[in-house]
């Protein structure tokens, strides 16, 4: 990996994946002043249309136009090119590769408070963002969340609430001042290779200059596991002591209790004083949650219809289950881009009868979602081979309260990516409530 950049005039500079955080690294190359930017999608799939406002940039289709970065002075690249990737294992090699998160962190560290984790990050930082603006904070929310960090050039006074998965954490060489790490699991093993490989990856977000990395107690024993020791000052939120506020939950689910307190953690050194309950209070009554992350989209007759295509692991399907009601009936949908995660976890919990769940295992992998639960109680499985299947098969289900869509998979096998899948999903909803006569 390359030395942190501060400047790119008269830089020959590559971009690999033309996507929204590609084109904002090709557009602040320019504005930089690099020589020229060269610009390679290989994806074939998800193009968006290249705007035609960037001087000297240009963009070349088709993984045969790789050999141009190779000729390039720094590489920036996109989070979804994988990391054995043999050209991108030959550009770490050569120490010309960075990224748009890296490029932003190396200039801008000492701004930004940077969250990560394998689940809750989203609702982490888009909650420490609605903290920090109730007690006044100047207050960005950026980065895998939605605004590429190449986007910014946040003032003194402002901070920066930065949402950094994996793959892009993987190539920092500067970390974040505060550094937020909700949880462990596994996850991204196609990308990473291995687990302790992913859990080093994540480790960046500290490990390069953090003053303070606020987490959980089985989160840093996580880290340890796998040879991450150096840590800096170190904030622990332990869920067994967090108290339920007045107001118990984010979004209505007790999961989040844990998020707010490590959003709550990470405001409180922000600001250099405790966040007041009132504060607290106040911020979570203004948060609306996030899409895609058990969000009711529909209802039809008495069924209420969720959407949490985020759910990419099997913990997040539990945890998902976990937050419906005790007394209601629930038809689970599982299944997307097979990544080879292990899903114990979601037969433990369907098999220990917590609650009614029927099991609906859809493409690509569902059938390894809860394949122990199906093998002892095949009554309660429907393994469909669509979305669309799954969707009617759960509409006729008799006294079903919830359809959940609670993947424990990525969308990437069938869909461009899980906002694709979810649009689908309230789609094939609508179509049905067509054919009944209307949704709510």
């Amino acid at each position: 990996m390359a030395a942190p950049l501060r400047d790119l005039a008269g830089l020959v500079v590559g971009v690999w994946g033309v996507g929204k955080e590609g084109l904002s690294m090709a557009r602040t190359a320019s504005e930089a002043g690099a020589e020229r930017i060269d610009a390679v999608d290989d994806a074939g799939k998800g193009r968006i249309a290249v705007p035609d406002d960037i001087p000297r940039l240009t963009v070349y289709r088709g993984a045969e136009h790789l050999d141009r970065l190779r000729r390039c002075d720094v590489v920036f690249v996109s989070p979804g090119v994988p990391w054995a990737h043999p050209r991108f294992v030959e550009l770490r090699t050569a120490g010309i590769v960075s990224s748009a998160a890296d490029w932003y962190m190396a200039r801008y560290a000492e701004c930004t408070v940077g969250v990560t984790g394998t689940k809750g990050k989203s609702t982490t930082a888009s909650f420490l963002g609605r903290l920090l603006e109730t007690v006044g904070v100047d207050v960005v929310v950026a980065g895998n969340i939605g605004t590429p960090l190449s986007d910014l050039k946040p003032d003194r006074d402002v901070v920066v609430v930065a949402e950094v998965s994996s793959q892009q954490a993987a190539l920092l060489s500067a970390s974040p001042v505060i550094a937020v790490v909700t949880n462990l699991y596994e996850d991204h093993l196609d990308w990473h290779g291995d687990v302790a490989a992913y859990y080093r990856a994540k480790a960046n977000v500290f490990r390069n200059g953090a003053r303070t990395l606020v987490t959980t107690p089985a989160t840093l024993a996580a880290f340890e596991r796998v040879g991450v020791t150096d840590f800096p000052d170190v904030v622990l939120v332990d869920p067994d002591t967090v108290e339920n506020p007045e107001s118990p939950t984010l979004m209505g689910y007790a999961h989040n209790v844990v998020n707010g307190a490590l959003a709550i953690a990470a405001a409180e050194l922000v600001i250099g004083r405790p966040v007041t309950a009132a504060e607290a209070e106040t911020a979570r009554q203004a948060f609306e949650g996030l899409p895609a992350r058990l969000q009711t989209v529909r209802t039809t007759g008495r069924i209420r219809w969720v959407d949490d295509t985020l759910a990419t692991t099997g913990e997040s399907v539990v945890a998902a289950l976990t937050a419906m009601r005790p007394d209601e009936h629930v038809a689970v949908i599982v299944g997307g881009m097979d990544r080879q995660l292990n899903y114990d976890q979601v037969d433990d919990y369907l098999c220990g009868g917590q609650r009614r769940v029927t099991l609906i295992q859809s493409p690509s992998n569902g059938a390894a979602i809860g394949a122990r639960f199906a093998a002892e109680h095949p009554e309660h499985v429907h393994r469909v081979d669509s979305l669309a299947a799954a969707v009617r098969t759960a509409a006729a289900l008799p006294d079903v309260d919830v359809v959940l869509l609670s993947p424990g998979a990525a969308s990437y096998d069938l869909f461009a990516n899980y906002e694709a899948k979810g649009a689908a999903f309230r789609s094939l909803i609508d179509g049905l409530a067509e054919s009944v006569g209307g949704a709510d």
